[in-house]
């Protein structure tokens, strides 16, 4: 039973209707990327900066239409009116980039300026030989990765998780979201959950929002992969315990762990398993039923504390050792090729905005799959057209314009953080 509260987030499934969700729409800092830095920034290729504002767009447009959509830069600007939280926020990433010279600068400038600095980066000044001479072009570096808003924070339950990300080019972000969650008054919940953003010295302690799917309340699916640590899922774990514990929950709760191999394609789980209705996953099959599949091991905790480890065949056959059926759609279909160029374009990497209710990007073969699954397909044009048919009965999936998105490395899911959702 999911407790009600007068919590403004809450996130208890991957399916429950949206009510309030993060986005960021690209901007500027996009376009600083090069061909020399891009591969530092995370990023495959430089991407054509019209092309991607005009797919986010037609996402934000669907997501408009059926939640309250939050902007990360507005969000953030009213959080810098605080005084507070601009001190906090301002120390914070001026220690982490090794320029606290420019506090009394920055701190004196209007929010809005203030949050465009902080998202578009502020160019090194050349007024020194020492900084003459420096490689670096930022004091502080711009963060062209902020539309990937999955991974800097996650809410589950009613708490929120401040990451600690794999690569330091995107601290900024998790620290930037650490501070919208703790001073903007929409969104007030029962506090941290775990606070990984403090963890900047430890390279064991990595956690990032793609590896962590929410079941249901008693159940967790997380990766193991080049972004999510084992230590910090341990961490994790303990954390859990506790909050349930202060919640007066009394049920045992179950986490599945599938560790991913380590490629530029599954930088995480939601890479090759995303919820997609009740019983209806999108997946890449060879690495979740295939001979490839990933190792699942399932952690079963009881109230006191006590834990136990158990290997499990697969990610279907340990949800169902949970007790949750989860039908699975092959992402790229039946064909091993098809399956291969669509999972690298994030084709099994879709978000649910209702029951059965998804976006996509526009991947044939994974969408006709869909199609023999049940779903009726529909583009987010013509959504927007219609946005009465998003309230119908049937499965539907919405497609947008991801060609270029993908080349930043993200789907849908990638690129949307729920913040409030209805129970399932």
């Amino acid at each position: 039973m999911i407790r009600q509260s007068n919590s403004q987030i809450g996130v208890h499934s991957e399916i429950g209707k949206l009510r309030k969700v993060f986005l960021h729409s690209p901007g500027h800092e996009v376009e600083l990327m090069t061909p020399r830095n891009a591969s530092e920034l995370l990023y495959n290729d430089i991407i054509y900066f019209k092309n991607i504002v005009a797919g986010h767009s037609q996402l934000k447009s669907v997501l408009s239409l059926v939640s309250t959509v939050l902007e990360v830069s507005d969000c953030l600007e009213d959080v810098l009116e605080n005084e507070e939280a601009r001190n906090k926020l301002l120390d914070k990433i001026l220690e982490f980039q090794g320029c606290p010279e420019l506090k009394s600068e920055l701190f004196a400038l209007p929010a809005s300026e203030l949050t465009r600095a902080l998202v578009t980066g502020v160019p090194l000044k050349r007024n020194t030989l020492e900084s003459l001479l420096s490689p670096k072009t930022y004091s502080i570096v711009p963060l062209p990765n902020m539309y990937f808003m999955r991974d800097t924070s996650m809410v589950v339950g009613n708490r929120v998780i401040a990451s600690r990300m794999a690569s330091s080019v995107r601290f900024a972000e998790s620290l930037i979201m650490r501070t919208i969650y703790e001073y903007h008054p929409e969104l007030k919940g029962y506090g941290l959950l775990l606070d990984a953003s403090k963890e900047i010295k430890d390279p064991h302690f990595t956690i990032e929002g793609g590896d962590i799917l929410v079941i249901n309340e008693d159940l967790l699916l997380v990766g193991i992969s080049e972004r999510t640590t084992p230590k910090a899922l341990d961490t994790l774990v303990d954390a859990l315990l506790k909050a349930r514990n202060e919640e007066k929950k009394t049920e045992p709760f179950n986490v599945l762990c599938v560790i991913l191999p380590r490629e530029r394609s599954t930088i995480h789980l939601d890479m090759i398993f995303t919820v997609a209705n009740k019983e209806q996953a999108v997946v890449y099959s060879p690495y979740v039923l295939g001979r490839e599949r990933a190792r699942v091991v399932r952690i079963r905790v009881k109230p006191d504390g006590d834990k136990k480890f158990k290997e499990v065949e697969d990610l279907i056959l340990g949800l169902r050792s949970v007790g949750v059926r989860m039908d699975p759609i092959p992402c790229g279909g039946d064909d091993p090729l098809h399956q291969q160029r669509e999972q690298w374009n994030s084709g099994a990497n879709l978000f649910s905005f209702a029951p059965g209710k998804v976006i996509s990007y526009i991947h044939e073969h994974t969408l006709r799959a869909c199609e023999s699954a049940g779903f009726k397909i529909m583009s987010a044009k013509d959504a927007v057209k219609h946005p009465t048919l998003l309230q119908s009965n049937y499965p539907l999936i919405v497609t947008v314009e991801g060609s270029e998105l993908s080349r930043g490395g993200g789907g849908p899911r990638c690129m949307t953080c729920p913040v409030l959702r209805d129970p399932v």
